[in-house]
Parts: structure tokens; C-alpha cells; sequence
């Protein structure tokens, strides 16, 4: 069990770690787009995420506590982590939320609202028992649409209707939403926080703090190709690995600005159709428009 509540002055910045989808046999994997497949890892693997966290003393927080500490409303225990996944898929409910539960661990699903119980998403039923097993729910939008692709309306739009599905759909508040594709859209917060968001995960590479904008909250997008080694620095808060990620970030921004994002998406899917791996990665946590 790591779901301390003992407060310490330690808890000065908040790593949020973000998952896709889960599958139980790692066969399973090769029938998976390889763009898909660096997302998704295997119930082994996600155990061993887990179980690293348990052990090194990680207290895994919710949304709405790491809310209230960065408002100043608080403190938080001595190490600790929110644990997020996008999107909404079927593994969410029938593979994280038991491994997250029998170690008392929480996390928060940013599900797509539009897309709930639509081929391998999960239900409301099970979407609804995760939440009684002490899960968060938060916005992944409504459809999962490219948010810098968007007009002001549109976007609007996807923040507002998905707020009010999820609300509507599970009988409480939806207080936090993530951006969806890692094609953040300028907009973003400031309609984030008109709709009546409390905060919002976009795809910034990096950790929290009390200073950090809560409508431009940081994260680690984590793939198959970071490994565990990387794992194990990136959630260390005395580790500055993810530097280096966020400088290599950086450098595909600046070549999607180059090329556009329809050019950039055709050339890294060729890519990845010619040498069956992730030759040209996406912005950190993006996902094929």
C-alpha cells in the first residue's frame, strides 16, 4: 500500500506519468499499427511500474489533491505521483484499475466522451465502477480531434460537450481535463478554464510545481521505447533524464512548425510502415490525427 497521507515540505513538484492502453499478452502487441504499439504496454510491465512505485516510497495522489496542494490549500505526502491514462480504452477498467486497486493505488482516466463503450472503449458500467473503486475520471475531449487543427468554436466545443457527457454519464463533477494528440492548440487553456475546468494536462514535458500554470500542466508521456531503466529516472525527482527529453521535444516542434502537421504525420508514417519501429517519434504524447 503506498496511499500515504502523512504531509512533509519535501512534496515541492508533482511528476504526472501517462499511459495509453494495457494488454494482457504481450502477443498481443505485434497485431497493433506501430504507432499504436509504442503506447501500449502489457500487464507485466505496467506491475512492474507499479511495484517500483511501491517501493521507492511513491504515494500516487489524485488530481483533486494535487489541485488543492498547488492552490496552496495543503500539503501532500513526501513523494508524490499521479498516475493519468488518455483516451478511455477497455484495458483502463479490466487491467490497470485491478492492478491500481489491489496495491491501493489510484489513478485519473482522461477518456474521450464521444467515444465511450464505441468498439474497444470502455462503458459506462465499468467507467462508473472504476470511479467506485476510487478512480478519477476526467475530459479527453469529445472526440478526440487535433486541438491546434480547431477553431476557438470547435475547441470550445470538445471541452464543453465532453464535460457535461462525463458529468451527466457518472453523476459528478468532471473537474480536470487532458489534451488529447500532443498538437496543443494555443486556446487550449484559456477555454479550458472558461468551461469550468479546475486544470489541464497538455503536452509539456516536465514535472509540477505550485508555479506551474494549472491550465498547462506538465507530464511523461510514457512509451514502449523509454524502458524501464528510464522509468526509474524519470519518476525520480532527483533526476534531471528528462532534460533531455524535453530538448528532443523541443527539436520535433520545430520541425513540425517546418513541415506542418499533415506533412509531419505522412513522413513519420512512412517511416514507421518502412522500418516497423518508431524511426521519427511524434511530440511527446501525440497520437496520429
Amino acid at each position: 500500500m503506498n496511499r500515504s497521507t502523512t504531509p512533509s515540505p519535501a512534496a515541492d513538484a508533482v511528476t504526472v506519468l501517462t499511459y495509453h492502453a494495457l494488454v494482457d499478452d504481450p502477443a498481443a502487441l505485434d497485431a497493433l499499427e506501430p504507432g499504436t504499439r509504442h503506447y501500449v504496454f502489457t500487464r507485466d510491465e505496467f506491475r512492474r511500474h507499479l511495484d517500483h512505485l511501491a517501493a521507492e516510497g511513491f504515494a500516487t495522489v489524485s488530481m483533486a489533491d494535487f489541485a488543492r496542494w498547488q492552490a496552496g490549500d495543503g500539503e501532500l505526502p513526501e513523494r508524490p505521483i499521479v498516475i493519468s491514462f488518455d483516451d478511455g480504452h477497455r484495458s483502463n477498467a479490466e487491467v490497470a484499475t485491478p492492478e491500481l486497486a489491489e496495491r491501493g493505488q489510484r489513478a485519473i482516466f482522461f477518456v474521450t466522451a464521444g467515444r465511450v463503450g464505441w468498439r474497444d472503449f470502455v462503458p459506462w458500467d465499468q467507467l462508473r465502477a472504476m470511479v467506485e473503486r476510487g478512480m478519477e475520471v476526467g475530459s479527453h475531449t469529445l472526440t478526440h480531434a487535433c486541438p491546434s487543427s480547431l477553431s476557438s468554436e470547435a475547441l470550445r466545443h470538445e471541452l464543453a460537450e465532453s464535460k457535461r457527457l462525463l458529468e451527466e454519464g457518472l453523476g459528478r463533477a468532471v473537474d480536470f481535463v487532458a489534451s488529447p494528440t500532443g498538437y496543443d492548440s494555443r486556446h487550449f487553456a484559456a477555454l479550458a478554464q472558461e468551461v469550468g475546468y479546475r486544470a489541464a494536462l497538455q503536452g509539456i514535458i516536465g514535472r509540477n510545481s505550485r508555479d506551474t500554470d494549472a491550465f498547462a500542466l506538465r507530464r511523461f508521456v510514457l512509451k514502449r521505447s523509454h524502458g524501464l531503466d528510464l522509468f526509474r529516472r524519470l519518476v525520480d525527482p532527483a533526476d534531471d533524464a528528462y532534460v533531455a527529453l524535453r530538448r528532443r521535444q523541443a527539436l520535433r516542434n520545430a520541425v513540425r512548425r517546418v513541415l506542418g502537421r499533415r506533412g509531419y504525420e505522412a513522413i513519420r508514417r512512412a517511416l514507421l510502415r518502412d522500418r516497423g519501429r518508431q524511426a521519427c517519434p511524434p511530440p511527446e504524447g501525440a497520437q496520429p490525427c
